[in-house]
């Protein structure tokens, strides 16, 4: 069952005629804004932290090999363009 936020306010109001104001409002503070379900737990930000890395990781590898293929072609153009100067 969803909590809608009329459900929010009268559990808000129950708990302000039962234990006071400041106590309601210190209790309502500690509850998430949109429900549990949207509250993240260690386990899934430890998840994230994973993939996350597992992704930069990847991607520092092809960053590696475009620096590498892109000294292969200079070097390659650097041996032609000797090639071609020394010839004339």
């Amino acid at each position: 069952m969803a909590i809608t936020e009329a459900d929010r306010l009268d559990m808000h109001l129950q708990f302000r005629r039962l234990m006071g104001d400041k106590v309601a409002d210190t209790v309502m503070e500690h509850l998430p804004p949109a429900g549990w379900g949207d509250v993240a737990r260690v386990s899934d930000v430890d998840h994230l932290a994973s993939r996350v890395n597992g992704v930069n990781d990847r991607l520092n590898g092809i960053v590696a090999g475009l620096w590498a293929m892109g000294s292969m072609t200079a070097v390659g153009f650097i041996g032609l363009f000797t090639i071609i100067a020394t010839k004339f």
